[in-house]
């Protein structure tokens, strides 16, 4: 299995888009039951994405677009555009789901002092 289509939503969703989600919510509200229910979301989203993940995600992520990146898909009528991305809803689900569960356990584990 190549792991390399992989790496680019494993950066984007896991480490960037769940330390922003974990980091917005810890300065808005300083509150160590909203990263508990933070760290609860993000497993259910990794339940919801990685239930059907296993073989059929990855081959759609190796073999999907041809020539890797995003297509922009433009209606006949030229009114509505779609971006098709290489990579799954509930690959995304899964990989953005175990980032805020990983960020809020670590802001509970490191800035549990700091929370009301």
């Amino acid at each position: 299995m190549n792991g390399k289509p992989l790496l680019k939503p494993l950066l984007l969703y896991t480490c960037l888009l769940g330390l922003l989600t974990v980091g917005a919510v810890y300065l808005v509200t300083r509150s160590g039951m909203y990263m508990v229910i933070l760290a609860g979301t993000g497993l259910l989203l990794v339940a919801v994405g990685g239930g059907t993940v296993d073989r059929m995600g990855v081959t759609q992520t190796e073999n999907a677009g041809g020539k890797g990146g995003a297509e922009l898909m433009v209606d006949s009528s030229g009114l509505k555009s779609t971006l098709r991305t290489d990579t799954s809803l509930r690959l995304n689900l899964l990989f953005y789901g175990l980032g805020v569960a990983l960020w809020s356990i670590v802001v509970l584990s490191t800035l549990g002092d700091t929370l009301v």
